[in-house]
Order: C-alpha cells, then structure tokens, then sequence
C-alpha cells in the first residue's frame, strides 16, 4: 500500500508539472482594421492584369492560447482556436487599361469572411514575448458579389494556409497578444467560376491587424497527463481511478477525484 500511494504521488507531482497557463483572448469591440485586397486577372486575348485596393472593416472574434511553464515568464505558446469575423466591405477595381478605350471596372462587394483555425500550432517565445507560427491550416467562410466585367455571386469556402506572428504579455492576470499577422490570405477562384475567356482570378486579401490587442484573464489549469508522457491515455486513466475520491487526481481542483476530473481527462484523451 505504501509503495502504491508513493507511485500515485509521483505521478500527480509529474502531472501537476504538466500544468499549463490557458487564456480566450478576445477583439476589443468596435474595432476597425484596414485590410489591403489585390485582385489578378487573366484574360485569354488581353494577358494579364491586377489592382489593389484598401477599404476599412470591423474585425471580432477571439483566440484560445496556451502557455508554458504554468506560470510566467513563459518560454512557450500554443494556439487550438480561433474565430476572427473580418466584417464586409466594397471594393472597387479597374483592369485592362488601354488608351482611348479606358479601363474594364470590377466591384466587388465583399461579404464578412470568418478565418477559423483547423489545426493547432505552437512556437518559442523570444525574451520579449515573440513568436511565429508557420503553416498553420485555417479555414475561410463567406462570400463575395461581383458586378461590371463579371457579374456573380460566390461562396467562400475554403481552406487557406497562414503564418501567424504576434508577441504575447501579462499584466496583473490579463494576458495580451499585439503585434499580430496572419499574413495573405490568397483565394484562388474556381475555374468553373470564372466568366467567359478569363483563364485565373486570384484575390489576395491582407488584412492589418498590427495594431489590435486581444486580452482576456490567463489562469493555470492542471493537465489530465498525470505521468508526464506527453500523452493522456490508460496510464493517465489509471492514476486517477486509483484516486478516485480523494485529492491526488483532482484536475478542476474542486478538492476530490470524481466524474468531472473524469470528463477532462476523457475530453482531453490523446490515446
């Protein structure tokens, strides 16, 4: 018996060092962000053709971020959420200028476009706070109605590969990310989309976002890897079944081992 509560106690002291800082940073609301849209067109007669334009556009939403060691200074973050609406905006384009003859004009009437994130990502931080995280998979949702050489309403629905780029801080329990970049997003139109003898429309979007904060209180959350593996799974599921009803498994730190540490290690199982 006393080897068994020995063992237990080591594994909660090694999952309690697993104990990572969690925080949902939001968009402050009624911000406005500037956002540049680059529109390259191919014509099969005329060759190619682009113009860029930059409107003003609300942006909300708000990001689920994770950091390490449990306490600050942290060395590590990671990001498993993110839900940013980059609210609608009309822009208007002009391709295939030629003398005498003017230029061919495209509105584009954009619809809000929600940028989700599909995969997690994790980076270092530098000593002040920087990191970058590349080739994160993001999905784009919404539309666009287009009227002059094209005349079309489409959906959006697509996956977009971006890298983001921030600085993470803490002041008295709030967490802040700024200097933040999603880079291009770059939407290539289908071709079964495209009006008569254009070969490719491509619309690269990027929007500023440098001088948004997202915030939001950062607190420690106890991980359900009680042996520190880097896994949860029937080792884990052990540790806190034999727990079960004392202190030594708690992960909600309610003060006892019962079905909600269960649902947290269940919800957070790896296998």
């Amino acid at each position: 018996m006393h080897l068994k509560t020995t063992a237990l106690a080591a594994l909660v002291a090694a999952g309690a060092a697993q104990a990572t800082s969690q925080a949902t940073v939001s968009v402050p609301a009624n911000t406005s962000v500037q956002a540049t849209v680059r529109i390259d067109i191919t014509h099969s007669s005329f060759g190619s053709s682009n113009d860029t334009e930059q409107r003003t556009h609300t942006l909300s939403g708000s990001m689920h971020v994770t950091m390490s060691p449990n306490n600050p200074p942290w060395a590590n973050i990671g990001q498993d959420a993110m839900n940013l609406v980059l609210g609608a905006a009309t822009y208007n384009f002009q391709f295939f200028c030629f003398p005498f003859i003017g230029c061919q004009n495209l509105n584009v009437d954009l619809a809000p476009v929600t940028i989700t994130m599909l995969t997690p990502a994790s980076s270092p931080l530098s000593g002040t706070g920087n990191y970058t995280m590349s080739n994160v998979t993001a999905h784009l949702a919404g539309g666009y109605t287009t009227t002059g050489i094209d005349n079309g309403t489409y959906v959006l629905d697509r996956p977009a590969t971006v890298t983001m780029v921030g600085r993470l801080g803490q002041t008295a329990g709030i967490a802040k990310i700024d200097q933040f970049s999603l880079g291009s997003l770059i939407i290539d139109v289908d071709p079964q989309d495209l009006p008569p003898n254009v070969t490719a429309i491509r619309l690269t979007i990027t929007p500023n976002l440098s001088q948004v904060v997202f915030s939001g209180p950062w607190s420690v959350v106890p991980s359900p890897d009680f042996n520190g593996d880097g896994l949860v799974n029937g080792l884990d599921l052990g540790v806190l079944l034999s727990a079960w009803g004392a202190a030594q498994g708690d992960i909600n730190s309610d003060g006892t081992t019962d079905g909600a540490d269960l649902g947290l290690l269940l919800s957070g199982w790896t296998g």
